[in-house]
């Protein structure tokens, strides 16, 4: 499917129910340092968590989030049903579809970690009413993460943690930097993965990530690599300026740990000579950040790599974040595409050899029945090894995802 002119992304939020205060758990974190709302007063987060000064073990539940809206979705639209117009999907980021598939679990990598401390978690209390908390309930801090992960390698990203809580004012400022600004949020949007996690749960695993010699404030940012090695640890204090965090402070940190920017000529060049080595075509796909159907495109054919990779090269051109971007799709853009995603497959020479141009248009993300059944042509008349069992779990797994999505509807 693709998404056209007439469209406008819409922007969902997730909520969850308030949690009451207890009076006493309010008393003691204001003497810590830390205000339980985001009040223009409110003082900077000074909770300790080192293997030699911890606060006391909390009673209470703690909290953890899952990731905010760094991809994207949509819904389908007057015209070809999954692509988007360049112009429609460059307004704003919408929140996540669902991947076809379950998104695989996965632990940190030892070797980037630093030695777990056995130090007690600080304490923790629910987000003051009147606010919806940012910081989900029992989310599990190594799951998000793998999560968080498989989405940076499927769009050259990078992971950025904000570890914290519900109970801390300075974390909700932070959150609506990060969201609201229109300088910061444009770079967390395109350049990263956030994951939002809870101290007070997942206290161990932040300290393998940041290091048990360290003293915490919140909140405390890691940025991780696609591979999950960390790249640095940030306290937030010094990003600050008055009640509030310094929109260009915080964009200078995001800016200097960001991923480097990719060459699409050079990705391109890579594809056709790794394509004429293997004997394979090469499948090139162009979207954009703020495309939701070219994130759900990206998705189905993460899932189904192993697949694809029988007889093709994946080549995925970000017209908006890669270097020449623009001049590799124009050049290779076929005629009536009309939005994005849009697909060729190349000989390893660059010829064209086929296009999500259907009898209908641009396919953009197979979608409608007419849709996959252009998508199985393409790939009938240009693949070498894929068996019919392969093609039809294709077909049946996008079926799978029309249906899954309908019925949420």
């Amino acid at each position: 499917m693709s998404i056209h002119r007439s469209r406008i992304a819409s922007i969902l939020h997730r909520s969850i129910s308030l949690w009451s205060i207890p009076v006493l758990a309010c008393l003691a974190l204001s003497l810590a340092g830390c205000s339980d709302a985001p009040d223009d007063s409110s003082p900077k987060s000074t909770a300790t968590s080192n293997a030699n000064s911890v606060a006391p073990k909390s009673d209470s539940t703690t909290t953890a989030a899952t990731t905010d809206s760094n991809s994207t979705s949509s819904s389908s639209t007057p015209g070809a049903a999954g692509s988007e117009s360049v112009a429609d999907a460059a307004k704003a980021p919408v929140m996540a579809t669902e991947p076809a598939t379950p998104a695989e679990r996965a632990t940190p990598d030892a070797a980037a970690t630093a030695p777990t401390a056995t130090s007690e978690p600080t304490t923790t209390k629910p987000a003051k009413a009147g606010r919806a908390p940012i910081y989900v309930e029992e989310a599990n801090g190594k799951e998000l993460i793998a999560a968080a992960l498989k989405r940076a390698q499927r769009d050259h990203k990078h992971v950025l943690i904000e570890w914290g809580g519900n109970w801390c004012g300075w974390c909700f400022k932070l959150h609506d930097v990060f969201h609201k600004d229109s300088v910061v949020h444009p770079i967390v949007h395109e350049e990263y993965e956030l994951v939002l996690i809870d101290q007070g749960k997942n206290h161990d695993l932040m300290l393998e990530y940041g290091g048990a010699d360290r003293q915490y404030s919140f909140p405390h940012l890691t940025v991780l690599d696609s591979t999950g090695a960390v790249l640095t640890n940030q306290e937030t204090g010094s990003l600050e300026k008055g009640p509030q965090h310094d929109p260009k402070l915080v964009a200078d940190f995001l800016h200097k740990w960001m991923p480097e920017k990719q060459d699409a000529e050079q990705l391109l060049a890579n594809a056709l000579a790794t394509a004429g080595n293997e004997k394979k075509a090469v499948l090139v796909r162009v979207g954009s950040p703020y495309c939701g159907w070219c994130t759900i495109l990206s998705q189905f054919m993460q899932d189904h790599q192993g697949v694809f990779a029988t007889d093709y090269v994946d080549l995925k051109i970000d017209t908006m974040r890669m270097v020449n971007g623009e001049q590799v799709a124009s050049r290779l853009e076929p005629q009536g595409a009309g939005g994005i995603p849009w697909m060729v497959i190349l000989d390893p020479s660059g010829k064209t050899l086929a296009t999500s141009i259907g009898p209908g248009g641009n396919i953009g993300y197979p979608y409608q029945p007419e849709e996959i059944e252009h998508f199985v042509t393409m790939l009938k008349a240009t693949k070498n090894r894929l068996t019919d069992a392969e093609m039809e779990s294709i077909v049946a797994d996008l079926n799978a995802y029309r249906v899954a999505r309908e019925t949420r509807k």
